[in-house]
């Protein structure tokens, strides 16, 4: 039996960050989340296991998704975890792909395009 995939949510909107959660737990997904760059690093870095995909909001205090970004490409243990990034103004693809980003969607979204975005950066289960 495969373990659930696990989705880590970093967003400072509290309210989203437990929607984005408990709406990805229905669908069968295993998640934990932060509320800023920071506790996103920390947690990450003492997990016992890298997550499967990491949803990250681009504008939060302390760090923001850039630098989280940077400091996950950075750490052997995390640089291959794919990561989407959530955002009301999305970068361009050609500034994801540079930065090692597998895909962005715009703020607001629906949990459908958010799921249907997760579905398809998530890597396929054996």
């Amino acid at each position: 039996m495969n373990a659930k995939p696990s989705i880590f949510v970093v967003d400072d909107d509290d309210d989203l960050r437990d929607s984005i959660c408990d709406e990805l737990e229905r669908q069968g997904y295993k998640t934990a989340g932060a509320k800023h760059g920071e506790r996103a690093l920390s947690v990450l870095r003492k997990g016992p296991k890298a997550p499967d995909l990491v949803l990250l909001d681009l504008l939060m205090p302390e760090k923001d998704g850039w630098q989280v970004v940077a400091a996950l490409k950075g750490d052997p243990s995390l640089n291959k975890v794919p990561i989407v990034l959530m955002s009301a103004v999305p970068p361009e693809a050609t500034t994801l792909k540079a930065q090692g980003v597998s895909a962005a969607i715009p703020k607001p979204f629906t949990m459908e395009e958010l799921l249907f975005v997760v579905t398809r950066v998530l890597p396929q289960r054996a």
